[in-house]
């Protein structure tokens, strides 16, 4: 009976990876090819699944992940127009502030912005004095999920922000902006230092979306 289960587990979830992939598909209107579509779908799978503690509910991640994923791939490749700067944030686990800082961003640039947070080793789920500190600024969380990085996310990037980690292989691009952000991180902290991190985030990001929106300020 066991393996019965086991069995029809798997069918199921490749079936329902399948229906992902043919949603991105349509979602983009045949400018990804469903092939890679499909791929990009299981890739984005497998990576999520390799550090989640609860499966039930990484189909519907992988598939959002794999939205944006495709969006970046179409970019770069030219195949969809790049309509609005991408900006990533990564810290260690995609826990603490490089969700916090892409969700203060994400929330004051609506839409003007696309906004990604990604951990060199993703954690199981954001840290809940980082929830809270983002719910009592009015920010919702419950759609955040850690992500590892990817040659997409770092590619696509016009800012690249890191908070103490080093980004391996990077090459040189000089249209990329990388911002080094020295933010103590919130991971485990109480929730006095999660606050404390999100004020001090809160204006660095407003800083980053003027200037992206209307160029650096000029010198007094």
């Amino acid at each position: 009976m066991g393996r019965n289960i086991e069995e029809f587990e798997l069918l199921n979830t490749a079936s329902q990876l399948r229906r992902a992939g043919e949603h991105a598909f349509a979602f983009y209107r045949g400018a990804i090819p469903a092939d890679e579509c499909h791929r990009v779908v299981q890739e984005s799978y497998d990576l999520l699944a390799e550090n989640a503690a609860i499966r039930h509910h990484l189909v519907p991640l992988a598939e959002r992940w794999t939205l944006d994923r495709l969006r970046r791939v179409g970019t770069l490749d030219k195949r969809l127009a790049r309509s609005v700067p991408e900006v990533l944030f990564v810290d260690a686990h995609d826990t603490g502030a490089a969700p916090l800082a892409a969700a203060l961003l994400a929330f004051y640039a609506r839409g003007r912005v696309n906004v990604s947070s990604a951990g060199q080793q993703p954690g199981p789920a954001l840290d809940p004095m980082v929830a809270q500190a983002l719910a009592d600024n009015g920010i919702e969380t419950r759609d955040h999920f850690a992500k590892p990085v990817t040659a997409d996310a770092v590619d696509a990037a016009d800012v690249i922000v890191t908070f103490g980690v080093p980004l391996e292989n990077l090459q040189e691009n000089p249209e990329q902006r990388r911002l080094s952000w020295d933010v103590p991180s919130p991971d485990g902290e109480p929730y006095d230092t999660a606050a404390a991190a999100r004020d001090d985030l809160d204006r660095r990001v407003l800083r980053l979306l003027a200037d992206l929106l209307y160029g650096p300020a000029k010198p007094s």
